[in-house]
This record gives structure tokens, sequence and C-alpha cells, in this order.
């Protein structure tokens, strides 16, 4: 079974993986499902002819969805929500912002259980070890040391290795993965996603290394 992570990063932007959680499942697609559902109900429900879909079978079947429901999340004025799709498309967060983040998750769960109710009448995060799961993430975020990682990064799903990519590289001289700095990688693959206070939050792009930052 796949499992989800929590990665932190040092000042100099090279990361490690901090600990594994159980059932990748259990998080993002989650997330997915409920906002979904609750931006975009009717277009969901459209696609498959008033069946119910999940996220997945969604951006399957309009590949615009997903930028139209980013976009929709953007510009609501539901910090929870916006953390919570920030944090399972793999940005980055600010340790700083531990406690924000962990509430927010946790604000997520009981905000949002009455939406993404299945056939039986049942909604995701009605259930006891959905609501454990979240509760397991939003615990280990709070324990996070600013000092030693001042940013951190929840990977979605062990069924890939894009985080792993950002944070090593294959060396021919030595025949085996090295790490590497998150500042040494040439194409954007993240943003950090810092909350300024009164429910903000804005984004800032990943320093290069050797150009300027814009």
């Amino acid at each position: 079974m796949n499992h989800s992570s929590l990665w932190v990063m040092d000042k100099e932007f090279y990361g490690s993986e901090l600990i594994e959680f159980s059932n990748s499942w259990l998080f993002s697609p989650m997330i997915w499902d409920v906002l979904l559902d609750k931006y975009m109900s009717q277009r969901k429900m459209q696609l498959f002819n008033g069946e119910r879909a999940g996220f997945m079978s969604s951006i399957m079947a309009d590949k615009s969805l997903n930028s139209d429901l980013n976009d929709c999340i953007n510009k609501c004025n539901n910090l929870s929500d916006r953390i919570a799709w920030e944090m399972s498309n793999q940005q980055i967060f600010f340790t700083k912002d531990k406690l924000d983040v962990a509430n927010a998750i946790r604000e997520f769960v009981q905000k949002n259980k009455h939406y993404n109710r299945n056939s039986d009448g049942i909604c995701p995060l009605e259930q006891e070890h959905i609501i454990k799961h979240f509760n397991e993430i939003a615990e280990v975020i709070e324990q996070l040391q600013e000092a030693e990682n001042p940013y951190f990064i929840f990977k979605t799903s062990s069924a890939d290795d894009d985080v792993e990519y950002w944070f090593s590289e294959y060396s021919e001289e030595e025949k085996e993965y090295i790490p590497r700095s998150l500042k040494t990688v040439e194409k954007v693959v993240a943003e950090f996603v810092s909350l300024t206070g009164a429910g903000g939050m804005e984004f800032i792009m990943v320093p290069r290394e050797g150009k300027e930052n814009k």
C-alpha cells in the first residue's frame, strides 16, 4: 500500500523525509474529493450524468477541471481549505507557520464533514479512522523545529518519486544518487506558501542558485 510522508528542508534547501504515514488515500485524495464537491459539485455531476465520481476520475474526464478548481480555492476566503489544498499539492510551507497549518488541518475536518457523501449517506470526514489520520499529521507538524528545519513539504504518495527528485541527483562520477539543494533544480517544482496573518496567504518562488529571485 502506498504511503504519504512529511519532508523537511534546511536553510540551504536540502531536504529529507522525516516520517511516513500509512495509506496515502486517507489525506490528499480526501481533500481533493471534498473540495471538488464543495466548490464544483454541479460541474462534477454533469461530467458523469449525475453519477457520483471522485476528483481523480473527474480530472481525467475534464482536463481543465484541476486548474479551474485551483482558481476557485485561491479566490475563496476559507484559509483552512486553501492550506489543505496547497499541502495536498506538495507546496512548501514555513515551519514558523506550523501551528496555523496544524490547526487548519483540524478545522478542515470539522468544517467539511457534510461534503462528498457516498451512496450510503456517509461523509469521509465523519469516519473516525480518517479523522485520526488528519490529526496524526497535524500533531507531527506541530512538533517541527524551525531552527533545524525552517520549511516542510507534505508528500502526497510514495507512488512517485517527484519530491525525492528535488533533493537528489545521479552522479556519473560516483555512480549513485547524491544530495542536492532545491536551489539547483532548474524547473519550477513548487512554491513557498507563507501565511501573512488575518487569513492571508502569499506565494514565493524558490530562489535559484546563481540567479536573481524575482
